[in-house]
């Protein structure tokens, strides 16, 4: 009976986090395919360069945009690797300076924080989108999800919750049996 419980509150369990995969994946094919959120882009801001336009642990929406329709002061996310590390990161920054090089348009860029521009160019292929609109401080939860030690919590408060639902209500589903089996016995013995 113990075993029987124990794997009922599992399959439960399993079917929560099953849930919530299908959600993700829902929600990443919309934002892929579907043309209105097809072209825009999310990402968690982590520094101060734009601050107090955009502070850190902002969410930012992008949106595609035409190299060509790009003006200076635009708000723009590109990607540059600014580690040297060989990783391309994703910048949102101001638009500071538009000129041709060949045929193609390149960019340099600033933060809200300094009138120095950025050492790095930016061609059009590194640009991801213009700046749309933000979601302040929603960011600081997708950041910590993403981390090592979010990920272990999340992990931990979804057994925890497993378990409390389990103590909780798992009790009165057997206690309901229990009373069943009990009435069932009652009718049998009273047919004998």
């Amino acid at each position: 009976m113990k075993n029987i419980k124990l794997k009922k509150g599992t399959i439960e369990t399993l079917k929560f986090i099953g849930l919530l995969i299908i959600i993700f994946v829902i929600l990443n094919l919309i934002f892929t395919f579907i043309p209105p959120f097809s072209k825009m882009n999310l990402f968690a801001v982590q520094t101060d360069s734009m601050s107090p336009v955009i502070s850190p642990g902002d969410i930012i929406v992008t949106k595609e945009i035409d190299p060509e329709d790009i003006e200076v002061g635009d708000i723009m996310a590109f990607r540059v690797d600014i580690t040297s590390d060989g990783i391309d990161d994703v910048v949102v920054h101001y638009i500071d300076e538009i000129n041709t090089y060949e045929g193609e348009l390149i960019f340099k860029s600033k933060p809200h924080v300094s009138d120095i521009q950025d050492r790095w160019t930016i061609e059009e292929e590194d640009l991801v989108g213009i700046y749309k609109y933000q979601i302040k401080s929603l960011g600081k939860v997708l950041l910590f999800a993403q981390s090592w030690i979010g990920r272990i919590i999340i992990l931990v408060d979804v057994i925890i919750i497993s378990v409390i639902y389990d103590v909780l209500f798992g009790k009165k589903k057997s206690n309901e049996e229990n009373i069943n089996d009990t009435n069932e016995d009652k009718e049998k013995t009273s047919v004998e």
